[in-house]
């Protein structure tokens, strides 16, 4: 391999690090009303929906879409975790700012069973108001039973992040996979 390759090949790993790292620190809203989020009314395949129709004692919702890689890498995690703790009052409920027809078949695939809303041509718009003004996906959102904000984040969870969320707000112990392993 040249000189010239080895340079180059330097400055594209930097610089996918640096974009790494402005995207997962991007500043997102401290402000955060997400009475839009919480009374819109999204498509799901059983008819219209709310969020504020399904939080549950503790609620993530994520902002998604088919073509956003990380988005997709997170999901079988949630699902996971949603399984895990489902019955202890823990929720988990995906924002599709695309069509259930972009969708469903990657959905069935993943096997994934947490409530998708649809959002598709609104949900930039509902992101944006709900703490995202640059639109970065995935976005999620930590609420509490009377959808009180009580973390955001904007790229990827994991399942260390998930646990200590169940067990600091709802007292379940819950060992990720990789430390199991």
């Amino acid at each position: 391999m040249s000189v010239q390759n080895k340079i180059l090949i330097a400055l594209i790993a930097v610089t996918a690090f640096v974009v790494g790292v402005a995207l997962n620190s991007a500043k997102v809203s401290d402000d955060i009303d997400i009475s839009a989020l919480l009374t819109a009314e999204l498509s799901t395949e059983n008819g219209p929906a709310t969020v504020n129709e399904q939080l549950e004692k503790l609620t993530l919702v994520n902002f998604w879409a088919s073509w956003c890689s990380p988005c997709r890498e997170e999901m079988p995690i949630f699902e996971t975790m949603y399984r895990s703790a489902k019955s202890e009052g823990f929720q988990i409920i995906g924002i599709a700012v695309d069509s259930p027809e972009k969708t469903q078949a990657m959905l069935d695939s993943m096997g994934i069973t947490y409530p998708i809303l649809y959002a598709e041509q609104t949900g930039m718009e509902i992101m944006e108001l709900s703490g995202n003004p640059q639109g970065l996906m995935p976005y999620s959102l930590l609420l509490d039973e009377n959808g009180k904000v009580l973390e955001q984040v904007l790229g990827k969870i994991d399942e260390r992040q998930i646990a200590a969320w169940l067990d600091e707000s709802l007292a379940v112990k819950i060992a990720p996979q990789a430390e199991a392993e």
